[in-house]
């Protein structure tokens, strides 16, 4: 019996096996495919099956973390999609909102709407602000409308009314009515996908679930389908943007709930790594092929925002608070009007970095660290891979060294640094800018490139501590066993301060409940493996933001204390993020919500036997690295990281290795391992 997850990302695809009677992890990496995710999984499947004798029978748990829905929204490749929306407010995806992310930006695009006007039609119908229906949907307008929809020849149809979070029968009506003319076209409604208040944000986020939906429905259902045939039994879960896991089926009514399913993984990951470690508070450090996704960890929990961003668009589903950069072990490196520039462009994974040799020709972060001696050029991946070192120092020096007159091993360092300080750039970003210090953070790096980068990020940034987590280069798959199940239910009622009463917020947490648990008993979750937690987003009077506030834990009935005292739990909270509050100003309530957590079986790290054998592990080689100005070419031991046991202590400068990843400890850094296999990093104060 295996639990086994699947991470997809731009150049590999990463598998975890984990045996849950012995407590042993079997990681590969696989080419990914990106025309078609579910033939790179099968492939991971048939690589365990070959090489360590894992028969896809024997898994009674597979998760699968996909960016395909990321992706077709990044490159504008989703499904041709109409808009319903109420008659007279057809435009709300081209006036989106007053704010403007660059104030003094003169020249400032509008980020261009998945659906054109051309395809947008407004519906004869009126729900008020009061959930009173102002003008009723008729049956001749409806189907009408679903004509008018099937003569359009759209793949996928958004459904965004007003005020239907409050009422969604005219919504319903229209899904009807279009599945009777256009059997074949994909529905979303927003009293679904986002049944909350502000109209904008509601409509963009039911465009982007329909302009995916086709895409991942297709993905699914070819998964389940090849997966049925080499003899998988069990449901298919798939990774969601908050960190949980939800079937097969929902994922396709709902993929908009999958954007973030990759990253996410990865920070829950490691959390649970930093747990079993004894540390509370650590900044991740997600370094791939193409990107960089920082995210924070307080108190040993995963950080969720009730929306996020995705290129200009705002995207109202729960989701783990990542932060992403263009800095990634392929990101290019150019001279550029007299200065060396490094990313956001990246050389993916075909063709690659130069030293891949499939024809890339434009120097990246990883042909510098190849150059600088911190990569084996034969032990890339395990040795599965063999780099062509010559031609990436050939490519550094023509279009790196040569223009800003350095000798090669100076140019590759140049490169690094700047790679360095764009990273260091991202992390401010969800620290500093927050009003927190992250030197009070251990920096906590995965990803095959992480680990490259981290200890010259820490001395950037004043970081004290670096944990190098177990199996770093497949930690976003590994996170994807480590978490449970997770759905949230959420209503928007607008309720004044002064009227808040624990019957009222009683009931309306008693009809979510009543939807997760229905949810859960779906998923074959028994009650008493479900965990509730409700929250309220609350505001001063006239705000244009809300703070959302935890409620009493538990799943109790709340008496008008209780409820009350969520009040002031809200000043403190605007306080302690905003720096100031006003317990003399009128507050509102405005949105109520519940997150059901259903415990499932798990992965977990274990203690590693500790004989005393491998404290001091022998150096399997040495290897000259350079590092610039502290301390120039040095003649580094190599060691491979499995020959470390717990207590192991090695001083830099040192190279070590494991398949997928390598720790550079950098003159002055020493590193111990910890009980769990955890490589702790001691970086010394400049």
């Amino acid at each position: 019996m295996y639990y086994v997850g699947v991470d997809t990302g731009g150049t590999f695809t990463d598998v975890v096996a984990f045996d849950p009677d012995s407590g042993e992890i079997v990681t590969l990496k696989v080419p990914s495919i990106p025309n078609d995710p579910s033939q790179a999984l099968l492939d991971g499947l048939l690589q365990l099956d070959r090489r360590h004798g894992i028969q896809t029978p024997e898994i009674t748990r597979l998760i699968f973390g996909t960016t395909v829905a990321t992706n077709a929204i990044i490159e504008y490749k989703g499904a041709r999609t109409a808009l319903l929306a109420t008659d007279g407010n057809r435009d709300a995806l081209l006036i989106q909102r007053q704010w403007r992310p660059r104030l003094f930006d003169l020249f400032m695009q509008k980020p261009k709407p998945y659906v054109p006007r051309r395809l947008t039609i407004g519906v004869a119908e009126r729900i008020g602000a009061d959930g009173s229906v102002v003008r009723a949907l008729t049956d001749e307008e409806a189907e009408s409308t679903a004509t008018a929809i099937a003569d359009l020849g759209v793949d996928s149809v958004a459904v965004s009314l007003l005020f239907s979070f409050l009422d969604p029968s005219h919504e319903r009506r229209l899904r009807d009515a279009i599945e009777k003319s256009a059997p074949d076209t994909y529905v979303s409604l927003s009293s679904d996908i986002c049944p909350e208040f502000r109209e904008y944000e509601r409509t963009c986020t039911v465009v982007t679930n329909a302009y995916v939906m086709p895409r991942i429905d297709r993905l699914i259902k070819r998964l389940e389908q090849r997966l049925g045939d080499a003899g998988f039994a069990s449901t298919l879960r798939i990774m969601q943007s908050n960190g949980g896991l939800m079937n097969g089926q929902q994922a396709r009514a709902q993929p908009v709930k999958t954007l973030l399913s990759g990253p996410a993984g990865g920070v829950v990951g490691a959390a649970a790594v930093a747990r079993a470690a004894g540390v509370d508070d650590v900044i991740t450090m997600d370094m791939g092929g193409t990107s960089l996704d920082v995210a924070m960890v307080q108190g040993g929990q995963v950080k969720l925002s009730p929306d996020g961003n995705l290129s200009g668009f705002p995207i109202k589903v729960p989701q783990v608070n990542i932060h992403t950069i263009g800095a990634g072990g392929g990101s290019i490196a150019r001279y550029y009007r007299g200065t060396l520039k490094v990313g956001p462009e990246s050389a993916g994974a075909d063709p690659g970095p130069v030293c891949y040799g499939k024809g890339g020709t434009e120097p990246t972060s990883t042909d510098a660290a190849l150059a600088l001696g911190f990569i084996n050029p034969a032990y890339f991946f395990g040795g599965e891979v063999t780099l062509d070192l010559e031609s990436a120092k050939a490519a550094i020096v023509d279009k790196i060294a040569a223009p800003l007159d350095l000798d090669a091993a100076e140019a590759a360092m140049a490169v690094v640094q700047v790679q360095v300080a764009n990273m260091a750039n991202g992390i401010r970003a969800v620290s500093v800018e927050k009003g927190l210090d992250p030197r009070e953070f251990a920096l906590l790096p995965f990803g095959g490139a992480g680990s490259l980068y981290a200890g010259l990020v820490a001395e950037e940034l004043g970081m004290s501590t670096i944990l190098v987590p177990v199996q770093p280069s497949v930690l976003s798959a590994l996170g994807t066993l480590m978490t449970d199940i997770k759905h949230t239910e959420v209503v928007t009622r607008y309720l004044p301060g002064d009227q808040v009463r624990g019957a009222i917020l009683n009931d309306i947490f008693e009809e979510l409940e009543g939807r997760l648990m229905v949810t859960f008993a779906d998923e074959g979750i028994a009650a008493d493996k479900v965990t509730l937690e409700r929250s309220c987003d609350i505001r001063y009077r006239g705000q244009g933001y809300e703070v959302n506030v935890a409620l009493a834990s538990g799943d109790g009935v709340l008496s008008d204390s209780e409820a009350r005292a969520v009040l002031d739990r809200f000043h403190v909270e605007h306080r302690k993020q905003f720096g100031h509050s006003d317990e003399d100003e009128p507050v509102e309530l405005l949105n109520y919500r519940m997150v059901g957590m259903g415990e499932v079986t798990k992965a977990e790290l274990r203690r590693l036997n500790d004989n005393g054998t491998a404290k001091k592990a022998a150096p399997k080689g040495e290897r000259r690295a350079f590092f610039g100005d502290a301390g120039g070419w040095r003649d580094c031991p190599v060691i491979e990281r499995g020959d470390l046991g717990p207590g192991g202590i090695v001083e830099g400068p040192a190279l070590i290795e494991e398949s997928g990843a390598v720790i550079v400890l950098y003159p002055g850094h020493h590193a111990k391992v910890d009980a769990i296999g955890n490589i702790g990093v001691n970086v010394p104060a400049r």
